[in-house]
């Protein structure tokens, strides 16, 4: 309910104030998008600042130039490390569904109810994940190959992680904390 009543209250402002609901939609890509690949760099880069001194530059130059002027090395696809954390968040919702899907199924009907509620929020990650999806997936043979090794790599770890932890699940074997520590509760 909270998830809906704050969408809704987006859609209304929205409309109140003259926006589409496409234009809407657009904006919270744009941010998904910008959150997980630039404004994640962008706060590294402030706390490189910050906290080791660490000054990073970039240089503006005229988008004018030819490919054989001074700067077409500038115009090259180097930026390939802001694409590795939305494709690394596609790769795990992805396998999230899959590993899901095939956990409810071999759990059986009490299992359905939790997942419908965690394939809601994956497909709503993977929506928003969309248009990159579309651009990466879309430069056919363009796309570098260390953006797809590192997002499976980086992937592979977070679900490692994640099996090892797994909040929701308790284990009757594992001793409390409160037990550990002397504490009666």
């Amino acid at each position: 309910m909270l998830f809906v009543s704050i969408a809704a209250t987006g859609i209304f402002e929205l409309r109140w104030s003259g926006i589409s609901i496409e234009d809407w939609w657009r904006n919270e890509q744009f941010w998904v998008i910008g959150g997980t690949s630039a404004h994640l760099f962008a706060v590294f880069q402030g706390l490189l600042k910050v906290l080791a001194g660490i000054d990073t530059n970039f240089t503006v130059t005229s988008k004018a130039a030819d490919e054989d002027g001074d700067f077409a090395e500038l115009y090259l696809f180097k930026w390939t490390a802001l694409l590795i954390p939305p494709t690394t968040v596609l790769i795990v919702n992805l396998v999230g569904i899959v590993a899901g899907v095939s956990y409810a199924i071999n759990s059986g009907y009490q299992s359905w109810g939790p997942l419908f509620g965690k394939l809601f929020f994956t497909l709503w990650v993977i929506l928003h994940l969309y248009p990159f999806l579309k651009g990466l997936l879309g430069r056919q043979n363009r796309t570098p190959t260390i953006v797809i090794v590192w997002s499976i790599l980086l992937a592979s770890i977070f679900s490692l992680l994640w099996v090892r932890i797994n909040p929701f699940m308790s284990d009757p074997n594992k001793i409390s904390f409160a037990n550990q520590c002397g504490i009666n509760c």
